[in-house]
């Protein structure tokens, strides 16, 4: 985690200057992106672990997306966004 840390940080500071942004999206895990037959048995370790009590899904991920992307976040760079629901904390 830290070399991606680093690495969105100095991509950053290399693309500023020409209006690029650079936000990193972390999650712990989608479990709609895993194999259906592992579902079941992570599921509700997920849902202990979690700080919400909850899980994202690939909506809560594109909504964050395009949030990050849009003129509303024009003054986010050089950070990531937690969309874990507290599985991994900051």
């Amino acid at each position: 985690m830290g070399a991606i840390d680093v690495l969105r940080r100095q991509l950053a500071v290399e693309l500023g200057p020409h209006g690029i942004r650079v936000v990193t999206l972390q999650s712990g895990g989608v479990l709609e992106t895993t194999r259906e037959d592992w579902r079941e048995a992570i599921t509700q370790s997920f849902v202990d672990t979690s700080m919400l009590k909850r899980v994202e899904t690939l909506d809560d991920v594109g909504n964050v997306a395009a949030l990050a992307a849009s003129y509303l976040a024009r003054t986010m760079t050089a950070t990531a966004i937690n969309i874990s629901c507290g599985r991994v904390a900051d």
